[in-house]
């Protein structure tokens, strides 16, 4: 599926432009030249540049691929304390793809970033960066040894880890293919001048002066079956990190929601023809087409992408034979389900089983 050109893309601040290039400069980089090699209409370096006034994620994330590559640190962008090899975060995508579950991912996840950092044995608090409160919601705490510079900019600071943390939700949502549900967003830091800015960020409630920087989610998500594969993380991280800068419009009343919910969870039956599902919409077929277009989409392929979510879901429960798996998605014969899988992910059924019960893909257990 093609970049969505209607893609919602979150404010970043020209400000992180410029210290970007700025940490470059102070490598012995030009700046300008930098920039001019780029050939983007924005000049971050002007004295008279409005350093809160938003870029496009694009030119952001082409500014960052080439200050990256030059310094050979992925977070130089971010403030942290300690420099973080390139490659880093494509070596941590590889180690947990394979993972099951979301929650199976973030606790893997949180030990290779603490690792990484203290190059020792991981303290078993980071071992347990998720914890199930038991009324249906769960915390994810980010790693209190992935720590910002210091600085004297603390609004800067603030913006920093704020950035981080949706950059961080948006990875995940990548992962699971479907929004994480968030009900609040706790900071460590106080609260800026301009909390309307973070409550945008997240859509949810923002709680400040808290002992983590953490998520509260729905529990429910942390069970969601990992849908990538080896294969499509290639893909994903060749255009890194503008899609994680990049919010695509999970909101509930929009046109791919609106389908989804009108096919349901029982992939069983007849799937609707185009026409059906116009007439739910209350548009033309011709209209419906339209839509899809721009969103970089057609009906075939909505309906190729929403069989193989549930595909990857129901893959994932052993208890389910493949005959089975297939009969649920409304395939008439097991033969069509294979080759369809296999053109989705490269994989037969089996190959994929078999790859998620592999000794890569469990996860240590907590000591």
């Amino acid at each position: 599926m093609r970049s969505n050109p209607h893609a919602k893309r979150d404010p970043v601040p020209l400000k992180y432009a410029r210290s970007m290039l700025q940490v470059a400069e102070a490598q012995g980089y030009n700046g300008a030249e930098l920039l001019r090699s780029l050939q983007l209409p924005i000049d971050p370096l002007s004295p008279s540049a409005d350093l809160d006034s938003p870029i496009d994620a694009q030119y952001y994330s082409q500014i960052y691929r080439r200050v990256m590559w030059l310094l050979q640190d992925e977070s130089f962008g971010l403030g942290l304390r300690q420099r973080t090899p390139a490659g880093s975060f494509r070596m941590l995508s590889l180690f947990i793809i394979h993972c099951e579950t979301l929650e199976q991912a973030l606790r893997r996840a949180a030990e290779f970033i603490v690792f990484c950092r203290t190059l020792s044995d991981v303290p078993s608090a980071a071992r347990r960066p998720v914890e199930r409160l038991g009324d249906g919601t769960a915390f994810y705490r980010f790693p209190s040894d992935v720590e910002l510079a210091e600085s004297d900019d603390t609004i800067d600071q603030r913006y920093t880890m704020a950035h981080t943390m949706a950059i961080w939700r948006r990875f995940c949502q990548w992962l699971i293919g479907k929004p994480l549900e968030l009900i609040a967003v706790h900071m460590q830091a106080s609260a800026p001048d301009n909390p309307e800015y973070f409550e945008h960020l997240f859509n949810c409630e923002i709680h400040y002066g808290r002992e983590h920087n953490a998520f509260l989610l729905a529990e429910h998500c942390l069970d969601c079956p990992l849908i990538h594969t080896e294969e499509s993380l290639r893909k994903f991280l060749r255009d890194a990190p503008y899609h994680l800068l990049v919010s695509q419009d999970d909101d509930d009343s929009s046109l791919l929601s609106q389908m989804k919910r009108i096919v349901g969870n029982d992939l069983s039956h007849e799937f609707p023809s185009v026409v059906t599902m116009a007439e739910n919409l209350n548009m033309s077929v011709r209209t419906l087409r339209r839509r899809l277009k721009d969103l970089g989409t057609t009906y075939q392929q909505f309906k190729d992408e929403l069989r193989k979510e549930h595909a990857l879901r129901w893959l994932n429960q052993p208890e389910l034979k493949i005959n089975a798996v297939s009969a649920l998605l409304g395939f008439d014969e097991p033969s069509a389900f294979h080759r369809s899988f296999k053109k989705w992910t490269g994989m037969t059924p089996g190959e994929y089983r078999a790859s998620r019960q592999s000794p890569h893909s469990a996860e240590k257990p907590a000591q």
